[in-house]
Order: structure tokens, then sequence, then C-alpha cells
């Protein structure tokens, strides 16, 4: 009987071992199958994970900032000057980087901003070594001084950039158009004198002739006029003559409204290409079409290099002004000066 009550006690602790493995096997598995798995990490997951070492913003824009030149205009606007500014490049524009701060404005308190108000960079493009720039209406809103410190500061900001010597302007599309009428074209870095202001020409003494006050015959004025760098001379000196005279008791004799649409000298010749007003608008008969041709035919003759004088209406020779024959090229005539 003892021996049956020792095998009943081996066998009940025998079990108890037994069912206490089981259970703790059970209790492990279940712990192990409640643990996340690598493979299984969510996908959010990972991009948080590496967003905390991905380039910044900057970066991934292809932005980068530069140092750049740019001009503007000084405390009353007569002159430019340099600031040197970090600007942020975007795809490595700089061309419309630096257009952009300048119509922004300068950072420097003792600068003015020298883009007139509201101007816009409509587009920006190179044509080997030169810049084309097109601007909004309002690069228009410009006179005088200010307009010379606008093209001023655009020019000498781009041409400061490797590789760039000229600038073009256009406003809507079209070419700036300068005093003369002709349009400026392809600009150049402009000279500063010592206090920065631009030098865009030179002044010279012209001889222009008007009508006297019977219209029949011509009289010299002599005049100091600023003559443009980046303009013919002729166009200059033509602009000149439809200005009223300075000289009591002598008559423009300029069609109003007629425009230079063109000139170009060569071989003595100047071939004068006007604009419609030249016919349209004039109002003298035989007497009055012969001061209106040598008025412009003797001043223009005066400068040097030119003997006659071919003249073209919206690109085209006339046989006859309105009675006057323009086919052929016309010789100055002194016997239309007054004595």
């Amino acid at each position: 009987m003892k021996q049956n009550m020792k095998r009943n006690i081996t066998l009940t602790i025998t079990l108890a071992v037994i069912i206490t493995t089981i259970s703790a096997c059970s209790f492990m598995k279940g712990k192990e199958s409640d643990a996340p798995q690598d493979t299984d990490l969510p996908a959010s997951t990972t991009q948080t994970s590496t967003s905390d070492t991905a380039p910044d913003e900057s970066n991934t824009t292809g932005e980068n900032k530069i140092t750049l030149s740019l001009y503007f205009a000084n405390e009353d606007k007569s002159a430019v000057v340099k600031e040197m500014r970090e600007v942020a490049v975007e795809d490595g524009d700089m061309v419309r980087a630096a257009i952009e701060a300048l119509i922004e404005g300068p950072s420097e308190k003792n600068l003015k901003r020298s883009m007139p108000e509201n101007t816009r960079l409509i587009e920006s493009s190179i044509d080997g070594d030169t810049v084309i720039v097109n601007f909004s209406k309002e690069f228009l809103n410009a006179n005088g001084m200010a307009e010379v410190i606008a093209r001023a500061s655009l020019v000498n900001t781009l041409t400061d950039m490797e590789g760039i010597r000229k600038v073009k302007i256009l406003v809507e599309g079209e070419a700036l158009i300068g005093p003369s009428g002709l349009p400026f074209g392809e600009l150049e870095r402009f000279e500063l004198d010592a206090q920065g202001q631009p030098v865009e020409g030179e002044t010279r003494a012209v001889t222009l002739y008007y009508g006297n006050a019977e219209g029949e015959a011509l009289i010299a004025e002599k005049r100091e006029a600023y003559i443009y760098k980046d303009e013919p001379i002729e166009a200059e000196v033509f602009y000149e003559l439809t200005k009223a005279p300075i000289t009591r008791g002598l008559n423009p004799t300029i069609p109003e409204g007629t425009r230079v649409l063109s000139v170009e000298t060569k071989d003595g010749i100047c071939h004068l290409n006007l604009s419609k007003e030249f016919l349209e608008n004039s109002t003298g008969g035989s007497a009055g079409e012969l001061m209106t041709i040598y008025s412009i035919v003797n001043t223009l003759t005066e400068l040097p290099g030119i003997e006659k004088v071919q003249f073209l209406i919206e690109g085209e020779i006339r046989e006859t002004y309105i009675h006057m024959e323009l086919g052929e090229p016309i010789e100055r005539n002194e016997d239309a000066i007054a004595e």
C-alpha cells in the first residue's frame, strides 16, 4: 500500500511539471506573436524616418543663393549706386533673379528703387552676349532722368555678369523707343561719372534750318543738343529740328507727328525713312514743300559725311512729295538760305 501511494505522488508531480511547461510555452508563444515584425512595417513609418535626413526645401526646388551686384538709384534719383546682395536664384537663372531684385528694390535705406512703380518682368532670355528683357507697360511711366536711371541700373546690373555685354529692352513685346523716335536697340554698359551719374552721350553744337516769318527762305539757328551715344546722330539732329525754334520770328517746317522710322548714311547719302505723317500732315503749297525738304537736307548736310538725302516714306521711295520730286537723293541748296 505504501508502495502504491508513493507511485501516485510521483505521477502527480510529473503531471504538474508537464502542465506547467506547456503553459509556459504557450505564454511565450503568445508574446512572440504579439510583437511587430520588421517585414510588416507600414510605409508611413519608413517615410517618417527618412524625412529627418531629407534636404531642405531650397535644394529640392533647385534654389541657391549667390551674391550679385545690383544698381539702384541714389536718394534724389540722379545717379546709380551699386549694392552687393545675396539673392535667391532658381534653376540657375541669375538674370531673372537680378531683374526681380531690381523690381523689389534695395535693402540699403539710403538707396531708392530704380524701376518704375508696378513694373513687372514678363520674360527674359539670352541671345549670345545679349540679354533681352520684356517688361510690362508700367516701365514707360518713367520720364526724363528717372527713365535714364532705370535703364542704367538694369544694363549695368546685367552686364556685371560674366558673358553679358548688351541688353535689349522691350515693353509688352515692343522695342523701347528713344527720344529721337527710333528704338534704343542693344544697349551697352553705361559709363558713370564720379558721382554715379550715367553719361549717355555728349552735348554738341548743331545747326538747324527753320523757315523765316514769310515762309520764303531758311534761316540757320545754332543750338546745343544732347546727342545720345546709342542713337544715330542723324536721327538725333532730325529730332531737334522737330522742336520749336528758339529764335523769335522763325517757324518750324516739319509736319506735326513726323517720326524717323530708320536712318542710314552710306557713301555720302543719308537714307531717311519717315513716317506717313510727313506726307499726310503737310500743310504748305509748293513753297511750303520746298521749305520742308530743304530745311531737312540743309540741316543733315551740316553733319560730316553727308552730301545728299534720299527720302523714304514708310520704307518706300516716292517719285514726288506732293509737288516736289523726291525720287532721287537731294543735294544741299544754298539758294534756299536767306542772306
